[in-house]
Parts: C-alpha cells; structure tokens; sequence
C-alpha cells in the first residue's frame, strides 16, 4: 500500500516464404522513425489488465443483410490481415512501432509543474486461430516496451501470453474456457497510483475462466467462474520518498455467477444475473494494519435485444454490496447498472456506447476501494475501406470509501476524449496520428491535471 520503508531507491517452404515476406516487411517498418504505446491502454490512461479471453458473444456480429457488392469489389475492398495457414489454424503476426508525446508523463497539476517526454513503443504479437466450423481454440503472445526518453524510470515491458476455446456440444449448448498470465503496469494518474508517485506500478496476472452456456427453446442460462492472481511490485514514489509496499496488495480473486434469460420474441430478451466474489490477501494484516480480505455479490435484471447486426443493445440494473473482514471498513452497497452494445446505421459507422459500475479494491492506504463509475462512447467511421475514423470520450468517477469515522474521502473525475485515423495502403501496412487528452478533477490538494498525447503509429502484419 502507501506505507513507506525509508531507504534510497514442421515448416513448409510456403510457410518460409511467408514469414520471409513478414521479414522484410518488418525491416521496412522498423527503419521508420516511429515508436510508442497505444491503443491497448499502455500509453492512454484507465487501462485495464489483461484478461482471460470468453469466446462467447463477443464483438459485433456482422449485419444481417444482402451483399450487393461483385466478388471483384468485395476483394478490392478487404483491407482484413490474411494471415499465414497453418494446418486448420490461421496465425496472424504483427510488428507495430509508436512514437508519442506526452506533455505530462507523471500526471502532475499545473501548480506543481509538468515533465514532457518522447515515448518510443515496440508492440510485437502473435495471434493463433482456429479455422474449424465446430469448436474453437486460439492462442496469443503479445509484448509492449516503452522507452521514455525524459526518465527511465518510466520505462516498461510488458507481455501477455494465453489462450481461450470453446467446445460446442450441440447447436447453442457449449462449454469454454481460458487461461493468460501477464506484466502489465498502472499508468500515472490512474485511479491506484498514489499522490506524489513518480514511477508507474508494475504487477503480474494469472488469469483463468470457465463457463456453460445452454439453451431451452426460448430459456438462455449460463454458469461462469474467474479466477485471477495478482503479484505486485514495490517502487519508488521518488528520490527522498522511499518505496510504495506494493506487495500488500497481493491477492487472490474467485468470482462465480449464474444467469437466466428468456427469449419471448426473436432478439428480444429479459435476464436476470447473480454473483458472488472472494478477495483473499496474502498479507493478513497488511503493513498498516489493515484486514482487507472481502466477499461481495450483486444481484441484477436486465433486457437485451439485437436487431439482426444493425442495433444490439444490453442494459441492466439492480444492487451490488461488498463486505470486509475488519471491522473499520464499511460494509460497501450501492445500486449498480450497466450498457453495452452497438448502433450499426450503415455498414461504415459503428457507434458503441457503454456504461458500467463496480466496486474495485484500491492501494489507497486508509480507503477499503472506490466505488467505480464510468460511461463513453466509441465511434468508428470507414471514410474508405482503407481509412478509418476513430473518435472516443468517456467521463469516470473514483469515489473512495475510507475507513469509519474518516472524513473527506477522495473523490476522482475523470474526461477523457480520444481521436484517430488509421490508413491501410495495402492489408500489410497500416499507419495513422491518434491524439487524447485526459483532464482529472480532485478534492485532494494538488491532484487534478491535464495530459495531451500525440501518437503516430506504424505497423506490419500478415
């Protein structure tokens, strides 16, 4: 937590021609001067870690209306990776180098003063997909290096390697999975670092989920189960400043959840969802002296309904509670609610809006979590097949809840707004500028700032 101890800081020849082919293009792309982190979250902020994959239902499902283009056109407009065959599995590689600016790498107020830096990234990966009409199974590695030219300190590398399936027993009856570990880091700024913090917080995650999905005519049910395990660093908050216990927050987190739906008109449905979660630490009381084990549930309703890949829309609503082991932690209960889903107008704009609350355990020393709430917009417009407009805004509160009797509980908001431009001069290469701003509002002294982030990025792939 923030307590600190005081002391200084079998290969085929078409398979070879291929990844000769990703060779050169690779070459081609690393002599740009390009370099940085992106959009996966390393660079902006609020990024989440990286999960284990549930291969059901995910994404947007393609409209459901005739093609009226040639083959000829549908193929001159396919700017999707091919991928390289490997038996009945497609393998997608990618190599992408970023170059971004950011004029306030630590997140600091105006008052206090702002430090800008040149960041360079390397985000290598490597994607394994099966290509089967029953069943599935993927893999992925993917790596994220940033280098900050300002302060090494700022320095990461991260990873993530897993994979996830899905074994189809009959049409609409399956069961799927998934397993990753991970090094990630928490940005500057984010809701977990602390004040005067001037090197971001690197952790390992093992993440694994498990789940049924069964259907009775219009009855839809589901049984999922996660596990997670979080192994944190300590760091320094600065020269003179000691170093951030970090490893209190080790832990371990189980969830289960049970859900029902009824479909009573096609793509029109009702559910209900309940779970339960454990958060069990490895340090028992903590370095202040805290007890943070917890178990929590939350209990929703929600509707659901898809017109045929053009609007599919999820929204839910009911109550969420969290319960601690020490006693001068308050018992945490708040209505919670939720969105998801995607307006599909025409096949080139897809209009992606979300809501979502939770309650998320924090390294705050003297809060138990923060109360989480956050809702966007994601907007992505093909001006061509080959040139894509990417707009994002989202708005985010970190309500803290301190220990009994405390006064004055932190209080975060966070704006973001985020836009792009990607251009694909053939299917192997991509390349386009991304700018971000983020401004953070707080009761606490000092803590609100503003961050812009210009971003070039340029990448090869298979």
């Amino acid at each position: 937590m923030q307590k600190t101890a005081k002391h200084t800081p079998g290969t085929t020849v078409g398979s070879i021609r291929h990844f000769q082919k990703l060779g050169a293009l690779l070459c081609c792309a690393a002599t740009s001067l390009v370099a940085a982190p992106l959009l996966d979250g390393s660079a902006w902020a609020q990024s989440a870690p990286a999960v284990a994959q549930i291969p059901t239902g995910q994404g947007p499902q393609p409209r459901q209306e005739p093609d009226s283009r040639t083959p000829s056109q549908r193929a001159a407009e396919n700017y999707d990776a091919p991928g390289v065959r490997v038996g009945s599995f497609l393998l997608f590689p990618e190599l992408e180098l970023e170059e971004t600016f950011n004029d306030n790498i630590y997140a600091s107020s105006n008052a206090t003063g702002k430090t800008a830096s040149f960041i360079q990234g390397i985000k290598p990966s490597l994607k394994l997909n099966s290509d089967w009409n029953t069943h599935m199974l993927n893999f992925f590695a993917n790596a994220a290096f940033g280098i900050y030219s300002a302060d090494a300190n700022q320095n990461y590398q991260d990873f993530s390697v897993g994979g996830d399936g899905r074994y189809d027993i009959q049409k609409e009856w399956n069961t799927y999975g998934g397993v990753s570990y991970s090094r990630k880091h928490e940005e500057l700024g984010t809701p977990n670092a602390a004040t005067g913090q001037f090197q971001p917080t690197q952790y390992y995650q093992f993440a694994g989920n498990v789940g049924y999905a069964q259907r009775f005519g219009n009855i839809k049910t589901r049984l999922d189960g996660r596990v997670d395990n979080y192994s944190y660093l300590n760091n320094g908050t600065g020269p003179a400043n000691g170093v951030i216990l970090n490893t209190d927050r080790n832990r371990w987190e189980f969830r289960e959840a049970a859900r029902v739906g009824y479909e009573f008109i096609p793509g029109y449905e009702i559910w209900t969802r309940g779970s339960l979660n454990q958060r069990q630490y490895q340090n028992v009381p903590d370095s202040n002296g805290f007890f943070r084990n917890s178990n929590g549930f939350d209990v929703v309703g929600g509707f659901a309904l898809d017109l045929g890949g053009i609007t599919s829309l999820e929204f839910f609503g009911g109550y969420i509670q969290q319960n601690y082991a020490d006693s001068r932690f308050v018992t945490i209960s708040a209505p919670t609610y939720g969105l998801a889903g995607y307006w599909n107008p025409y096949r080139p704009l897809w209009v992606k809006p979300y809501i979502k609350r939770t309650i998320d355990d924090t390294a705050q020393s003297n809060d138990s979590a923060y109360l989480n709430t956050s809702g966007g917009l994601d907007v992505n417009y093909s001006m061509r097949p080959n040139i894509r407009l990417d707009g994002h805004a989202d708005y985010t509160v970190a309500d803290y809840q301190a220990i009994s009797g405390t006064a004055g509980a932190r209080y975060d908001q966070y704006y973001t707004v985020r836009i792009g431009v990607l251009y694909l001069p053939t299917p192997n290469f991509f390349v386009g500028p991304t700018y971000q701003f983020v401004h953070r509002t707080s009761n606490v002294f000092n803590n609100d700032f503003d961050q812009n982030m210009i971003l070039l990025r340029l990448g090869a792939r298979l």
